[in-house]
């Protein structure tokens, strides 16, 4: 056997004893496991790999392990919204507009959401809007102090005319005396906050 092809065996294995040592440890005990990170881990771990074996050839198999461990750390980024619990509340489009005390949890799985809180009063505690794929709109009342927790997973984010794009964005307000404390997600689309 050559050294490129042991090379890319024992970065094979090592990850697979890595991966399922951690799913065991995680199983098995009060132990939570931060699995965010580990594909990060794996990806440099092959990188370091072909940095380390560079000298002895071609890592056809190495290469290949790497650009799709790097599309799943792109992939999983992008979906941390959705994973976490997001993927819920339906599909289509839904329009809120409370005139009394706002709920504290608007969700949708997929489609168009707007939440309109422009006549609605605070419930004292935060109010939570998520969209897994697709667009969400909050409008807050005009003359409100508003805290704001804006984030999508791929997209844009946009929160009183301050934009972001890309993967993870995330825009926070976070003035003294808010009356008002939302959370806004989308994993993948545009999620904007603003007023009428």
């Amino acid at each position: 056997m050559n050294r490129s092809r042991h090379l890319g065996h024992l970065v094979l294995g090592g990850l697979l004893v890595a991966v399922g040592s951690l799913w065991l440890v995680e199983a098995a005990s009060d132990v939570d496991v931060p699995w965010e990170v580990v594909l990060p881990i794996a990806l440099v771990l092959v990188g370091a790999a072909l940095v380390y074996g560079a000298s002895t050839g071609t890592h056809g198999g190495l290469i290949t392990l790497g650009v799709i461990l790097s599309l799943l750390v792109v992939l999983s980024a992008a979906f941390e919204v959705i994973l976490d619990g997001r993927f819920e509340g339906g599909v289509g489009e839904r329009n809120h507009a409370p005139t009394g005390v706002a709920e504290t949890e608007y969700r949708l799985a997929l489609g168009q959401m707007t939440v309109d809180l422009t006549a609605a009063q605070s419930p004292g505690e935060p109010i939570v809007v998520t969209v897994g794929m697709g667009q969400l709109t909050v409008l807050v009342p005009t003359d409100a102090v508003v805290e704001v927790h804006a984030k999508v997973g791929l997209g844009e984010v946009t929160v009183f005319g301050r934009s972001d794009s890309g993967l993870g964005s995330e825009i926070d307000e976070v003035p003294a005396g808010a009356t008002f404390v939302i959370t806004a997600e989308v994993g993948v689309g545009q999620v904007e906050v603003g007023r009428p």
